[in-house]
């Protein structure tokens, strides 16, 4: 489906459909409509940060890994695109403390505490140091502002490929302790497979 509104092209794969209807059909806790709305919010963090740097997206993609922004002006300083790349999870960590208060000041509630969670993980799992996550584009664009674009490529890719390190051992842990929960795991191979189309490997 693609739609538009204004100068922004939106378009929204059949995967993506396909993904939403099925974790809202087979949930029963609710822990998917926790997810969902604060993966949208993450989203939202990105766009307002674009509209407040006067770089407005020309084109959103959603697909089963998350929504691809592209901005019409692209050419903004290093100091914007951290701005944006962090405003995301900033946006998930704002989320959190603003649960985690409500959930001291008020009787525990199951919907609060998956909300509180899903902030937490989508926070931390963005915040990591992986070019292809929101901290590698952070910590790509300071490191930027100090060094030559590819020295700065060079640095995040070495960080990138060291942070996969433990994060797949900790999947493989998880894989064998869990009874074969193969999600973090995956995670963790689907990043490596970026890093390495990236870099041309297996372009």
């Amino acid at each position: 489906m693609i739609l538009a509104v204004g100068n922004c092209r939106i378009q929204a794969t059949v995967p993506f459909f396909a993904l939403i209807a099925f974790l809202l059909l087979v949930d029963r806790t609710g822990a998917a409509l926790c997810g969902l709305t604060a993966a949208a919010l993450h989203e939202a963090g990105h766009l307002l940060a674009m509209f407040l740097c006067k770089r407005a997206p020309c084109r959103i993609r959603f697909t089963v890994f998350g929504a691809e922004i592209g901005a019409e002006n692209a050419a903004g300083s290093y100091r914007q695109d951290a701005l944006i790349a962090v405003a995301g999870p900033a946006v998930n960590l704002l989320l959190w403390g603003g649960t985690a208060v409500y959930l001291s000041a008020a009787v525990a509630s199951a919907p609060a505490q998956m909300f509180l969670l899903s902030n937490a993980l989508l926070a931390g799992f963005n915040l990591l140091p992986v070019e292809p996550l929101d901290g590698g584009q952070t910590l790509l664009s300071l490191l930027s502002l100090c060094f030559e674009r590819e020295q700065a490529q060079q640095v995040v890719q070495i960080v990138s490929f060291i942070a996969l390190i433990p994060i797949a051992a900790l999947g493989f842990l998880v894989l064998f302790q869990s009874h074969w929960n193969v999600t973090l795991l995956l995670a963790a191979v689907y990043l490596l497979f970026l890093l390495l189309m990236k870099n041309g490997r297996y372009a």
